[in-house]
């Protein structure tokens, strides 16, 4: 969820075509709508439609296959050269000089030179853009254009995410300038460098690329991606039977189905993706720190792992479990609800007359809301409000449609987030203090010792001294939990055996770069 990402991400700048919002397909047992095929096209069944295309503002799931940036993520998830060939840096590490590439021209032919690199910048850091993903570039001073293709960026600290930062997609000046980039037409037909360009959106049914035959990476294998939108996954699952789609993100309860086809085969990968309950601090209940504690010991975290993803993922303790970054040596709180009661009685929390813990006349009852169009999630919520009920807590199952409430409201929420890049990418922004207002620390988390540590770790050098910590940061984020950290999610992709080119890596929220090497893939038209 983005409430995740990469925002990702970048979490989210990897191609990821499943997104929560509102979207429509065809239905099973009816005629498909219609999709013009030729030549080598790959049709791809997303969960769900996006609402605009500007890796100014925010990640889209499109944006890596018609965007590119100075960097990208190799098969390890690590930054390497994409449209800079190589960078420069000082030896107080405040500057980076990048190199861009001299044969690289935008889908309408004009040069890409490093005008575009400042502007893309500048439009981030520019508070009227209300940019989602401005506080993976706070840590830069200016940008300055040397020449055509120099570009130089000086930093106000040290900032080693950097590099993972600039995978960013670059946006064209010659378009863009003076425009208001949250209402520009080129939201709904994007313009970049990648491997695909724009080519169609019908709205609420498809959206269409095309190869980009002049990409300067060479062209790609295939000839157009169409992506239909189909929020019901047994829809998904059963155009994957029939041939009507060759790709789709489903969930473990449509593997059985799946796995008996001949035509398809299916990829279990682990992802940085998890699920977890975030406590809303500015409710009062939330305060004492033994409460979170005790919740967090009255989960037991494995029959949600069995019963809800059928043991496709794993158990959860804490946001860098698939990272570099992770320790292992934390509090885990494994299933104790003897420790739980035990803790909320410290707490000063009784047993009421219907079994319900009451203190100062007040139950301990409140709502947990998710999203009601992630069958996962509301599936989640209701196996928790099982377990805290065996305590003498009373969480109301509370599912909601986006844009029907503000996070303000919330007494807690069930949400997912998770990144496999740089530790800085799904912790700072999600856990610092400064993230309360304008970011995405939703449930207004405050630790000052978790600010400090934060800050230190995404602005030291050495990757040992950034570990450690890291390492600290994770040892305190248990200690004064601002989530109860549940499991893991296996990504479950299906594709036709015809597609070819696939490569598999540790992936980010929702199933997030499963598409990394697109431009690869190719597909056979022929039978099976």
């Amino acid at each position: 969820m983005k409430i995740m990402k990469r925002s990702l991400s970048l979490i989210l700048v990897f191609v990821v075509l499943v997104v929560i919002a509102a979207g429509c397909g065809s239905q099973g047992g009816k005629e498909a709508s219609k999709t013009s095929v030729s030549g080598k096209t790959l049709i791809y069944g997303a969960e769900s439609e996006f609402e605009k295309i500007n890796p100014v503002l925010d990640d889209s799931p499109v944006d890596t296959m018609i965007f590119s940036g100075l960097t990208k993520f190799d098969e390890n998830n690590r930054p390497v050269p994409d449209l800079a060939t190589s960078w420069d840096i000082s030896s107080d590490n405040l500057t980076y000089t990048f190199h861009l590439r001299k044969d690289v021209k935008w889908h309408d032919g004009q040069p890409f030179t490093a005008n575009d690199v400042k502007f893309t910048i500048d439009s981030i850091l520019n508070p009227k853009n209300n940019s989602l993903i401005k506080e993976q570039f706070e840590e830069i001073k200016s940008v300055d254009v040397i020449d055509n293709y120099t570009v130089k960026i000086s930093l106000k600290k040290p900032f080693p995410p950097i590099l993972d930062n600039l995978t960013r997609g670059i946006v064209p000046i010659h378009i863009l300038s003076g425009k208001d980039l949250n209402s520009v037409d080129f939201n709904s037909g994007p313009i970049g460098t990648g491997p695909f360009k724009f080519a169609e959106w019908k709205k609420g049914e498809s959206f269409t690329l095309q190869a980009n035959t002049g990409y300067y990476g060479g062209k790609p294998k295939l000839d157009k991606i169409v992506i239909k939108f189909i929020p019901d996954m047994n829809v998904r699952a059963i155009q994957l039977e029939t041939g009507e789609i060759d790709v789709a993100l489903l969930e473990p309860q449509q593997l059985a189905r799946v796995e008996k086809s001949e035509k398809n085969k299916v990829y279990l990968i682990p992802t940085a993706d998890y699920r977890a309950m975030m406590y809303n601090f500015r409710k009062p209940l939330w305060q004492d720190v033994k409460v979170r504690q005790a919740i967090n010991y009255a989960v037991n975290r494995d029959n949600i792992l069995q019963g809800v993803l059928l043991g496709h993922g794993k158990v959860a303790y804490g946001p860098l479990q698939l990272n570099w970054a992770n320790n292992e040596n934390v509090e885990k709180y494994g299933y104790n609800p003897e420790k739980a009661k035990a803790l909320l009685a410290e707490a000063g929390w009784k047993p009421g007359p219907d079994g319900i813990l009451t203190k100062n006349g007040q139950k301990f009852s409140f709502r947990l809301t998710t999203f009601n169009n992630d069958p996962i999630r509301v599936a989640i919520v209701n196996a928790l409000s099982t377990e805290l009920k065996k305590i003498g807590v009373e969480a109301i199952p509370d599912p909601r449609a986006r844009g029907t409430f503000k996070w303000p409201e919330v007494d807690a929420f069930l949400l997912g987030w998770g990144s496999p890049f740089d530790p800085d990418d799904h912790t700072y922004k999600l856990f610092h203090s400064s993230q309360i207002e304008n970011g995405w620390n939703l449930g207004a988390y405050r630790d000052a010792e978790i600010d400090r540590l934060l800050e230190e770790a995404r602005t030291t050098l050495d990757e040992n001294k950034r570990k450690e910590l890291y390492g600290k940061f994770q040892k305190r984020l248990a200690e004064n939990p601002p989530y109860n950290f549940l499991v893991y999610l296996d990504a479950v992709w299906v594709v036709n055996k015809n597609v070819t080119g696939i490569k598999p890596k540790t992936l980010g929220h929702h199933g997030a770069g499963f598409l990394w090497n697109i431009q690869e893939w190719d597909k056979n038209n022929g039978q099976l």
